[in-house]
């Protein structure tokens, strides 16, 4: 899995390319503690390129969600497929966690 982030603004935009599974969680989880810790807040998560995610993914997702909960941050997603925004509603975080179409979307509802 390969994550590039940009950002814009207050606002970092981590593009996710591959599979978000066991054995790339890990990598998913550095790459967010690394926003955090340089002070970004608002964190979008553009999935366009998401080929698979499992609960790990989900989990780590979900982990992401907790740790800007607690500095006042936010997090949500851009461009989900319709696998993984079930994935949000069967474990409950589609009400913690917004999607959006676009990132343009996400952007301006950050």
């Amino acid at each position: 899995m390969k994550i590039v982030v940009n950002d814009i603004d207050d606002i970092s935009i981590l593009v996710i390319d591959g599979m978000l599974t066991i054995g790339s969680e890990q990598h998913f989880a550095d790459v967010f503690q690394t926003q955090v810790k340089r002070g970004r807040r608002k964190i979008i998560l553009d999935m366009t390129r998401v080929k698979y995610i499992d609960s790990l993914g989900i989990g780590q997702i979900a982990g992401g969600y907790s740790s800007l909960k607690e500095v006042n941050g936010k997090i949500v997603l851009a461009r989900t497929n319709d696998k993984i925004k079930e994935l949000l509603r069967l474990t409950g975080l589609q009400n913690h966690i917004k999607t959006y179409t676009t990132v343009e979307d996400a952007i301006g509802a950050l």
